[in-house]
């Protein structure tokens, strides 16, 4: 752009002195051509300072298209620092935000890092005496007298405002005497400090919604995990049960795995809630829940509540045979373990149905999640038949031969 400049409007001045001499005279121009000469070189220096200050309002324009909206602080501090000190010399310089929560300005960035404190004071120095408040109204930079950061020549303070409202100040501290400072410095620094109050304002913007975005899936997913846990034991619900157990037998389906079931139920736990009370037996169902989670592969299978005291434990790759080895550790683990009831050791034991297929065997009947629920209930009722703490079981298909 200046080499462009230069070609253009240098022919330009040379050709307006051309006409001018022509005009006058040679006689008299040779009178001023010492004043010419000069005229010629402070115009030369005012082209070339605008085209300066035309490349430097460029390069700001573009300090946006430097930071990405996903950037943070420290990188948007990074490029600012990158840029300041082509518009005026720099010793130190710091970042204030304003907390949403108090309102304050808080330190954020400084550099060097060693002159926090000073910039603090520096900072607390200007609210108390006024001056401060009066900058952040106006909306315009400011140059002061530095009151902490004694050393320093001179201080000028930048707002960075939006239409919105004003989003931080900084602070920047230059060995440049006040009356050094020119206008166009100023220009310059108003023209970074919008920009950068621009770049700040998006990024805030987007890592406010982020975590909005992040709180709002975290609330949904509390939500879903509410939605299909029971409040009292932990576990899954019927309701994932009903939900769960249809995929559970597609998935072994298309694999060619087996599939097995858990009913259990408690024994006499209505006697419980009428020797004990309720809240003794939402005790024993807690503890009894504990027993069977941690005899089970947690990361494989998985375990739900059906209602009151019947529970399912669904054992994915598992086939019939493991599947009653199995129902029989966890009763044997209830049967052997006393029951701590508000200081009270009782007795609890458990009936279990069984039942399980394997997909690669030819079924009369489709296996539906209510066949396998109605087998593995008919069972149980067996098994609570034959005087309850036992596990009795067999195959789907077995149970569908029996009863089709």
């Amino acid at each position: 752009m200046q080499v462009l400049g230069t070609m253009i409007y240098e022919p330009c001045i040379r050709g307006f002195y051309g006409v001018v001499n022509s005009c006058m005279g040679g006689k008299d121009m040779d009178k001023n051509a010492e004043t010419e000469s000069g005229q010629t070189d402070m115009l030369q220096k005012g082209y070339y300072a605008i085209l300066d200050f035309i490349d430097q309002m460029e390069q700001l324009t573009q300090l946006q298209n430097k930071i990405d909206i996903t950037s943070n602080i420290t990188k948007i501090w990074g490029v600012f620092l990158e840029y300041i000190p082509n518009l005026i010399d720099v010793e130190t310089c710091a970042l204030f935000l304003v907390d949403e929560n108090s309102h304050e300005f808080v330190l954020k960035k400084v550099s060097p890092e060693e002159d926090a404190v000073v910039c603090q004071k520096e900072i607390d120095f200007q609210i108390e005496c006024g001056t401060f408040s009066w900058i952040i109204n106006r909306g315009q930079p400011a140059v002061v007298l530095p009151m902490a950061l004694k050393e320093k020549n001179t201080v000028i303070i930048l707002p960075l405002c939006t239409v919105k409202k004003t989003l931080g100040v900084i602070i920047v501290a230059t060995s440049i005497e006040q009356s050094s400072i020119t206008q166009e410095n100023i220009r310059l620094l108003t023209m970074l400090a919008r920009q950068y109050a621009l770049v700040i304002e998006n990024v805030l913007l987007y890592d406010k919604l982020k975590k909005e975005h992040t709180a709002l899936e975290k609330a949904n997913a509390e939500i879903t995990i509410l939605s299909i846990t029971d409040p009292l034991t932990g576990i899954y619900n019927r309701g994932y049960l009903t939900e769960r157990i249809p995929q559970e037998i597609k998935r072994a389906m298309r694999y060619g795995h087996a599939l097995s079931v858990i009913m259990c139920d408690i024994d006499h736990f209505k006697k419980i809630n009428d020797t004990y009370g309720h809240l003794a037996g939402d005790q024993v169902l807690k503890q009894f829940v504990q027993i069977i989670t941690g005899l089970i592969r947690l990361d494989v299978d998985w375990m739900a509540r059906y209602g009151g005291e019947e529970f399912f434990v669904v054992l994915p790759v598992t086939d019939f045979a493991g599947a009653l080895h199995q129902a029989e550790r966890l009763r044997a683990g209830i049967a052997k373990r006393p029951f701590d009831v508000d200081g009270n050791q009782i007795d609890v034991t458990a009936s279990f149905g069984v039942t399980g297929f394997n997909s690669q065997e030819t079924f009369e009947k489709e296996i539906t999640p209510e066949l396998i629920i109605t087998t593995a209930d008919k069972y149980l009722y067996e098994a609570k038949e034959q005087g309850r703490n036992r596990v009795i079981g067999g195959p789907v298909n077995c149970f569908s031969d029996c009863n089709g």
